[in-house]
């Protein structure tokens, strides 16, 4: 009984998901058009000592640009709204638990990455021939790990909020910063110290770091240390917040 109502849950959540237009942007449209528009104008260009190319460079940050969109645009949002709607106050009457809304909205998080990631892919496929990463193994670790903290950071952030322009709102703010002073678009060596001081203390800086290390074979290596441990602390203390907000504030 109880699986049949969560999956009625995760079928009705995703409806809700795919039909706005906005968070479809942000989540699916908004990364593979950054990357293709990148990808035209930088795809030539090297980086780094060791001569990256842009698809080594920055195909992985674009990975972490799609968890990012997902947690701000669709955990974060849809929780806020299903507050608003008083949808969570009637499911406390039925068997279906909080831990059972919590796992849908990963699932379905889930589901929206797999599905940005296949446009990156593809994209990397048609404009550089290339389809998946050397040490692929790798790279699910450090998405794992990505998503672990991104995505406990939407739930927080939902968790937080009681009106979804609100939500939406600190969404885009946090979004800006988090794009930009990551180095996921921009190179960060193009900017001053002071802008690099302040972007080691953007989460997102630590994610591209870890992504990048992944994806190149050194995640297992001193250099993915700080971004590993910064993400994993990220994310236990946004578990920790929403465990103690969302509950109260859904009722």
């Amino acid at each position: 009984m109880i699986s049949k109502k969560f999956r009625a849950y995760l079928v009705l959540d995703s409806k809700v998901y795919f039909q706005e237009p906005m968070v479809l942007f942000f989540a699916l449209i908004f990364p593979a058009a950054m990357y293709l528009a990148f990808g035209m104008l930088f795809g030539e260009t090297t980086y780094g000592s060791g001569g990256n190319s842009y698809y080594d460079e920055y195909t992985a940050s674009f990975l972490g640009i799609i968890l990012l969109n997902t947690a701000l645009f669709n955990i974060s949002p849809s929780l806020v709204v299903y507050k608003e709607l008083g949808f969570f106050r009637r499911l406390m009457i039925t068997p279906l638990s909080i831990n059972s809304i919590v796992f849908s909205t990963l699932v379905k998080a889930f589901i929206i990455f797999a599905l940005g990631m296949t446009e990156v892919f593809i994209l990397g496929w048609l404009m550089f021939d290339r389809i998946l990463p050397e040490y692929v193994f790798q790279l699910m670790l450090g998405l794992g790990v990505s998503a672990f903290s991104l995505f406990s950071f939407g739930f927080m952030l939902g968790s937080l909020f009681n009106r979804s322009n609100s939500a939406f709102s600190a969404s885009v703010l946090i979004f800006q910063p988090m794009l930009f002073l990551s180095g996921a678009s921009i190179p960060l060596d193009t900017f001053n110290d002071w802008f690099m001081m302040i972007a080691n203390v953007v989460p997102m800086y630590h994610v591209v770091e870890l992504l990048r290390l992944s994806w190149s074979g050194n995640l297992f290596t001193e250099a993915a240390i700080v971004p590993v441990v910064v993400s994993i602390i990220l994310g236990s203390i946004c578990i920790f917040v929403s465990n103690k907000t969302f509950e109260k504030s859904a009722v």
